[in-house]
């Protein structure tokens, strides 16, 4: 027998790219590194919820980064499309088991960044390719390593890949 499928809720995560680095927040809930994002509000496309997270918790102005052949036309609004499409587990004492459908975009930054300048969500890194590139561990607040996880380090890379690749394009 089969258990039933968790309830599912769509939210949207906004990888925030500066020059060669991206933004990591420390998620106290989940114990984890995350770049920000969170749950679609009523009437709101993915694209709207990456961007209105990351400015809410980053305090940035983004903008996302399109794929190059995204098609433009007089029709129908065409969003540009999330870099990946994740399903979550989300396991929290504090709530029922469920999962998250999350539209993954990059994002960069539209202003200049002073990467040692606080951020509205609070604990944060600026993380460099290179070290996302392999397995590595960041302090938490109370100052425990906790390893950042692999889909975070893989989608961080691609995402400052492709802000380099767009400002080069430019």
């Amino acid at each position: 027998m089969t258990s039933p499928r968790p309830e599912r809720h769509h939210t949207a995560t906004a990888y925030v790219v500066d020059g060669d680095r991206t933004l990591l927040l420390w998620h106290t809930k989940l114990g984890m590194w995350l770049p920000p994002g969170g749950h679609s509000e009523p009437n709101e496309d993915p694209v709207e919820t990456a961007l209105r997270e990351a400015t809410e918790e980053s305090g940035l102005a983004v903008a996302v980064i399109p794929p190059a052949d995204l098609p433009q036309c007089s029709g129908p609004t065409v969003l540009p499309p999330p870099a990946v499409i994740l399903i979550e587990d989300i396991v929290r004492s504090d709530q029922p088991r469920h999962q998250h459908i999350d539209h993954v975009y990059f994002t960069r930054a539209l202003e200049p960044v002073d990467w040692s300048a606080p951020v509205p969500h609070g604990a944060h890194r600026w993380v460099r390719a290179g070290e996302l590139a392999g397995a590595f561990s960041l302090p938490a607040p109370d100052g425990t390593l906790v390893a950042v996880a692999e889909d975070v380090r893989l989608l961080g890379v691609r995402a400052i890949a492709a802000a380099l690749g767009e400002s080069r394009a430019c």
